[in-house]
């Protein structure tokens, strides 16, 4: 018999954003000057504290197995970082600490879908969920994006969808990775009341809940607490990409199964690492994470400014995280191509990297990430623009 990958793993796809930096990186090993857009890692280096804070660990010994949902000192600091910065409480045997957000979405899917649950993804997605999904033995139901709704679907749209596909459960991501998209607390209502009416558990994925420049974060934790389940951490705005930690929390009977999963699947959680987000929580940064929202905010106003001054592309400015999602579908039509067509001769002819907006079920639309300085902003808009106006 040849050892060949199972039907699961073969329906998995690479993720697009690592892909394309992937190929942006090998471009500059080969000397190619290139500005890349793609991925979504702030800038900014993590908080000196929150540093220190590992290096200490491994200066004290602290790195051997913790328990599977991470140690109590920090589901302890996150119980208290949950509810000082989101007005959400939990107890401890609510929250367990994850390897990264996409573990944490990883442990909640394996622990509530059942083989066959149909699982509404209200477009744009981030590019990971269908496959996350599917990995847990479910299956997607994408919902048609709603640019002309702000990208949020409404309660309505929900409601129809559950009905037809009979689904058991709704994955959020709100501040939105790709389109910045911030739900105002009627229109989160609205969705959190569609999803109790038709018995759906929530998965919010609120890793940029921080990161908002217009309107308010309202997680629907706050609105249904029993049926939701919160993906959270300080990778976006802690800069902890490559600390590998984040959080879940929820109903401690799905949090108590999901421990249960982990320690199966990865063990614990890094120790040095949960040591630094026990500063990241604890520690008052405000200071520090408001320089780092006025920077970005500031990129943000810089690209809707230029962007649609370029003739074919249209931003509508985005309210929270730190991308924008060009409309393009005008300079598209001109060209006669697709937005995956676009991107890559974007990256072949002004060495520019972004992401079609077709990994995110939007065609039509690039996704840029501007968790980068204003210079890279700069050059990558001028090269934007020498494409299209060439």
């Amino acid at each position: 018999m040849t050892l060949r990958p199972n039907a699961r793993a073969r329906a998995v796809a690479d993720s697009v954003t690592l892909a394309i930096s992937a190929k942006a990186a090998e471009l500059r090993r080969a000397g190619k000057d290139v500005v890349s857009l793609g991925a979504g890692e702030p800038d900014f280096p993590t908080p000196e504290p929150v540093a220190e804070a590992g290096v200490r660990a491994i200066q004290r010994g602290d790195t051997r197995y913790t328990p599977a949902m991470g140690t109590n000192e920090l589901r302890e600091a996150a119980c208290t970082w949950f509810e000082r910065t989101f007005g959400l409480r939990y107890a401890l045997p609510e929250v367990m600490v994850t390897a990264g957000a996409k573990p944490a979405l990883h442990m909640a899917l394996m622990s509530v879908l059942e083989p066959g649950d149909r699982v509404l993804l209200p477009a744009p997605y981030w590019v990971s969920y269908p496959d996350l999904i599917r990995v847990a033995d479910g299956e997607p139901v994408v919902l048609p994006p709603a640019p002309e709704q702000g990208f949020v679907p409404t309660g309505a749209q929900i409601a129809a969808a559950a009905r037809e596909h009979g689904a058991r459960g709704l994955i959020l991501n709100f501040p939105g990775n790709p389109s910045g998209a911030v739900p105002s607390r009627q229109q989160m209502q609205e969705i959190v009341d569609a999803a109790r009416a038709h018995e759906l558990w929530i998965l919010s994925d609120e890793i940029y809940g921080t990161l908002i420049y217009e309107g308010e974060h309202v997680s629907p934790a706050a609105l249904a607490r029993e049926r939701t389940m919160v993906v959270n951490g300080g990778s976006k705005s802690h800069t902890l990409t490559g600390w590998r930690v984040g959080f879940l929390a929820g109903p401690e009977e799905v949090i108590a199964a999901a421990g249960r999963v982990q320690s199966q699947v990865i063990g614990n959680p890094s120790a040095i690492s949960q040591a630094a987000a026990v500063s990241a929580c604890l520690t008052d940064l405000s200071a520090e994470l408001q320089r780092r929202r006025t920077a970005y905010d500031q990129r943000r106003r810089f690209l809707v400014e230029r962007i649609n001054r370029i003739p074919g592309l249209h931003l509508r400015p985005p309210q929270g995280a730190f991308y924008a999602l060009v409309d393009a579908r005008e300079l598209l039509a001109r060209l006669r191509i697709d937005d995956v067509a676009l991107c890559q001769r974007l990256l072949d002819e002004v060495y520019l990297a972004t992401v079609p907006g077709t990994a995110f079920a939007i065609p039509g639309f690039v996704r840029l990430s501007f968790a980068t300085g204003m210079r890279e902003l700069e050059r990558a808009v001028e090269r934007l623009e020498r494409f299209v106006r060439g």
